[in-house]
């Protein structure tokens, strides 16, 4: 997954979401916990519509503690561009996985209902 983002002599930082899965931290776009998502309609057919879409990465859903809402630009052979917003579950808390990245060029969309 992350080989397709990989510049020689550009250095990415990436956050470890569970699973085996990573991803960049730059992509990031916000990290919203399960509380917010139960809680609010809006935030619930958002989800409902990036799963309906196919916008899912991992299929964590039942064990899921957190959203996270990412967008890849992914580079095509021919040099242009290719972006997707995708959706990552984690069983791992919204908070653990703000403070993996939390530095002061961080500047994400938390949502976080504890």
């Amino acid at each position: 997954m992350m080989g397709n983002y990989y510049n020689e002599g550009v250095d990415k930082m990436s956050i470890h979401i569970g699973e085996n899965i990573s991803i960049f931290k730059e992509d990031i776009i916000a990290i919203i916990d399960r509380k917010t998502v139960e809680t609010s309609k809006d935030m619930r057919r958002f989800v409902d519509i990036m799963i309906g879409n196919g916008n899912v990465c991992n299929n964590n859903i039942e064990d899921a503690k957190t959203y996270i809402l990412a967008y890849e630009n992914r580079r095509k052979s021919d040099g242009t561009t290719d972006g997707k917003c995708n959706l990552y579950l984690s069983n791992i808390s919204s908070i653990t996985l703000s403070r993996r990245g939390n530095n002061k060029k961080t500047n994400w969309g938390l949502a976080i209902n504890e």
